[in-house]
């Protein structure tokens, strides 16, 4: 009597053991691909006096090979762009969460820069890795960053509240500012609530807003942005002046 060859699809079904296995190993690499992403943050929050981490610093706290690292990430900077990506679309469903009923372009726009700032200041390790330039320049379309941005720049637009012709300028300017003040935020950890006011309000005045309007759109979102805290897992009580 001949036996029959089981279908690809059923082999599954009949081979259990191979399923497991399988499952098993994806998990595995799932847990060490995290583990260096952990170390990464790691040693970004303990780096002092300047010095920028390096792949042997993330190993060692680890536990890895070099080796090992090489199986998952080609530099250190892939891993840096991981993290800005799950930080971003992190901070995205935030601002989703807390400030998407918002009517007000304005102080739309102001929340995302005000928050990404706080976070540099209570977060300097965070601060640091976003604000990273050759992170910056890998922006693309469809990071959750240009995306909240533009939505934000447009909304504005087309209430008439912000003034502007090139949307790329205007993304530029948002997100340099930005980036700027997080990594000048970050060398310091603290949180100083005029300079990040002052440096949203600034934003706001590039895109045509004048003074007391762009003060009043930064004082509205600093407001919501404190009564939302106790959603945001990053917040630390503080007292900003």
């Amino acid at each position: 009597m001949s036996i029959q060859a089981v279908p690809a699809e059923l082999q599954g079904e009949e081979n259990p053991t191979a399923d497991h296995r399988s499952r098993v190993a994806r998990e595995k690499r799932a847990r060490m691909r995290e583990r260096l992403i952990a170390a990464t943050m790691d040693v970004y929050r303990q780096s002092t006096g300047g010095h920028r981490p390096v792949i042997d610093d993330v190993i060692r706290a680890a536990d890895v090979s070099r080796g090992t690292f090489y199986k998952y990430f080609d530099t250190l900077d892939e891993v840096l762009t991981e993290i800005g990506r799950r930080t971003a679309s992190e901070m995205l469903i935030s601002f989703d969460r807390l400030f998407g009923p918002l009517d007000d372009a304005a102080v739309m726009l102001a929340s995302g820069p005000l928050m990404a700032l706080a976070r540099a200041a209570m977060d300097p390790a965070h601060g640091t890795i976003i604000s990273h330039a050759d992170l910056v320049d890998r922006i693309s379309g469809d990071d959750p960053r240009r995306q909240l941005v533009y939505r934000s720049l447009n909304f504005g637009r087309e209430q008439g509240v912000f003034q502007f012709e090139s949307i790329e300028a205007a993304f530029d300017l948002v997100i340099g500012t930005s980036v700027e003040g997080a990594r000048r935020i970050s060398r310091t950890g603290q949180l100083d609530g005029a300079y990040i006011r002052e440096t949203v309000a600034m934003v706001l005045l590039g895109l045509g807003l004048k003074r007391p309007a762009a003060n009043r759109a930064v004082a509205a979102a600093w407001q919501l942005l404190q009564g939302a805290s106790e959603h945001l897992h990053w917040w630390k009580p503080v007292n900003p002046t």
